[in-house]
């Protein structure tokens, strides 16, 4: 019996094959079991037929292209040949179709954590395992979710268990769940806790501005009076909080953190972009409820954006442990954290989380840059893997890369980038459409060119750019997340951004996932292993973005199909073009203006030697003067600016 679906059920086919029929020139010529033969032979040679093809007609080209699939398949003798289909032809035609038509599956690639997860030595002395096993991460898109799931947290927790705040702004009067009436700020809620015997430390980012009495008016991209008040506030009330002010020239302390341990519901961690204040609240939608406290003006500049896009992960596992020792470290390290803070009580070793009753199939890698300018005696040449953890998977990626950043600057990583899609990966990027610090939008503009063009410089067609709006609007969501999904395999989250700044000077708490629950799935139509929850991530984002069922983007080829293009938009997602020339700058009036700026600010004289950093200024600071005259005597305000914005520290 014939096989092949083109073969299978002919009755000339059948017949011949038990050697009951042929076909020839003078019998069953124009048959339609002819074009049949011709195509699966075809299927052999696809020359073999150059004048008339497969046209269901047996003369002599088709004739004389059976005597030869008889010599060199068959094995018959030339001098014996007959031209005509006997059984043994159609039987091994039928074996040649079959297999066109059911191709073997070829095997898919086995991935183990060590593909993806920097191994013991490429971790170094930094951590040790390099990577643990059996966590649950939980992916929280947005703020909605994350403040949720940390408000049941810490409601959770009684006397005598502990939480440990670390981040770059804690906004006081930000609500957990602010749709719910009456809800409490942040402070509110962890000096209840305090009070209730719950042990609260908090580790904040002590910017220079924040132990000098600068305080209003509250400047949003600057977290000073923020912290300032929630430490103090802290600190009154008997609990523990510290400004952190050890940082290099123009650094934070970025990372986003809380680690949270109830006697009752065991330890976890959340790391991500989302700090507990204003404006970071927001939901899927995008609409700007009312309840969402937005940021105030800023010298009758609007600070605050309508939507807020970002990506927290919490953490239940052998990983916390790992969490909570990298921001113990700076707790306890000897160095005099700020002006106004003395080195706090150390936490004791005793203290590290336990095991986690709950379990998942995600291997994850704790991630940090620190400084190497010896602003903690634990680490004084610094911490980068980070950057390491983000080289190592872009290397590795073979068919799409996507990234969410807040900035897309220059970094060590833009030739990594270039060099994947000359490889051909495609490169998927959303990022924040307008800077959301007053008056230095320009700057960014021509800081994201720079990167842009040369990521694209290697294959432009492989680079997709894409920002955010509100659906029905064009006003901005802004993109805060620090993500980047490879291959549906690995995904790394946390505080981060894409900047010379996130991978050189600041310190920053990222998170590597590899999910060992792997699935069968599809890339560009071809066999795929993908990590569930890796992929559930992207197809939630991508459905998110697009307004769209995420079932649609399980393929992530198939979903970058759906994509707007040229400029278009679809959902919230708008595309852009690379752009083609890095725009102008006047460097010295944007400095001029930011310098202004400083002076509505309580004791702006003692804030600005601050801002210049090293350069000496040469004339008295003086209340009636013009701050802004300062600009012209900067040497190189490009200079000046790109290192305040974008610092590269070089070790």
């Amino acid at each position: 019996m014939l096989t092949s679906a083109l073969f299978a059920g002919d009755p000339l086919l059948e017949a011949i094959a038990q050697d009951q029929d042929r076909i020839s020139r003078t019998r069953h010529r124009n048959d339609p079991a002819v074009q049949k033969v011709q195509i699966a032979l075809l299927d052999r040679d696809p020359d073999c037929l150059p004048r008339f093809g497969a046209d269901g007609d047996y003369g002599d080209e088709t004739a004389g292209a059976v005597a030869r699939f008889k010599v060199e398949v068959l094995g018959v003798p030339e001098a014996e040949v007959i031209d005509d289909v006997g059984p043994l032809t159609v039987q091994k035609l039928d074996e040649i179709r079959a297999a066109v038509e059911n191709p073997p599956v070829p095997p898919v690639e086995s991935v183990v954590p060590e593909d993806w997860l920097l191994t013991e030595a490429e971790m170094g002395p930094f951590r040790s395992p390099a990577f643990t096993l059996d966590n649950l991460v939980l992916f929280f898109v947005d703020g909605e979710a994350y403040y949720d799931t940390l408000a049941a947290r810490l409601d959770a927790l009684t006397a005598g268990d502990r939480v440990l705040f670390a981040g770059w702004r804690f906004s006081p009067e930000q609500m957990l769940r602010p749709v719910v009436t009456g809800s409490p700020g942040i402070l509110d809620r962890l000096l209840k806790l305090h009070t209730d015997g719950v042990v609260v430390r908090a580790l904040l980012y002590g910017s220079q501005f924040s132990t000098l009495p600068v305080r209003r008016p509250r400047v949003p991209t600057l977290p000073s009076k923020d912290n300032f008040d929630f430490r103090t506030a802290l600190v009154g009330a008997g609990a523990q909080a510290v400004l952190d002010a050890r940082v290099g020239h123009f650094g934070s302390h970025h990372q986003k953190c809380a680690v949270v341990q109830g006697a009752a519901e065991g330890p976890c961690a959340f790391v991500g972009g989302i700090d507990v204040c204003l404006d970071r609240w927001d939901n899927a939608a995008h609409i700007d409820p009312p309840v969402r406290q937005r940021e105030p003006d800023f010298l009758g500049v609007k600070a605050s954006l309508p939507g807020w896009h970002d990506v927290q992960c919490g953490v239940f596992g052998p990983a916390t442990a790992q969490i909570w020792q990298a921001l113990v470290q700076r707790w306890n390290d000897p160095t005099t954290p700020s002006r106004i803070d003395a080195t706090p009580v150390p936490i004791p070793s005793s203290e590290e989380p336990g095991p986690s009753p709950t379990a998942g199939t995600q291997a994850v890698q704790v991630l940090r840059t620190l400084t190497c300018k010896g602003v903690y005696s634990f680490l004084p040449g610094g911490e980068f893997t980070v950057t390491a953890a983000y080289r190592k998977a872009i290397r590795r990626a073979q068919h799409y890369i996507y990234i969410e950043d807040q900035y897309l600057w220059p970094s060590p990583l833009v030739d990594d980038l270039r060099d994947a899609t000359a490889r051909g990966v495609q490169l998927i990027l959303v990022t924040a459409r307008d800077f959301d610090a007053p008056g230095l939008g320009d700057v960014h503009k021509t800081l994201r060119a720079e990167a842009l063009q040369r990521i694209a410089s290697a294959a432009p067609a492989n680079v997709h750019c894409f920002h955010l709006e509100q659906a029905a609007t064009a006003s901005q969501v802004y993109v805060h997340a620090k993500l980047m999904i490879v291959d549906d395999q690995y995904a790394a989250a946390g505080s981060a951004n894409l900047n010379f700044r996130s991978h050189t000077t600041d310190s920053e708490l990222h998170l590597g996932v590899f999910d060992m629950d792997l699935a069968d799935g599809t890339v560009g139509g071809a066999p795929h292993r993908f990590g569930v929850s890796v992929r559930d991530l992207r197809t939630q984002i991508w459905g998110e973005h697009l307004n769209e069922d995420p079932s649609l983007h399980e393929d992530p080829l198939v979903g970058l199909g759906r994509m707007p293009t040229g400029g278009g938009k679809i959902g919230h997602l708008v595309n852009f073009p690379v752009p083609p020339q890095v725009p102008a700058v006047d460097w010295r009036e944007v400095l001029r203006e930011l310098l202004r700026s400083l002076q509505h600010m309580e004791n702006w004289q003692l804030l600005a030697p601050v801002v210049f950093g090293p350069l000496a200024i040469p004339v008295p600071l003086v209340p009636d003067m013009d701050l802004g005259i300062l600009a012209d005597l900067v040497p190189s305000p490009e200079s000046f600016l790109r290192d305040l914005l974008n610092p590269n520290t070089v070790c």
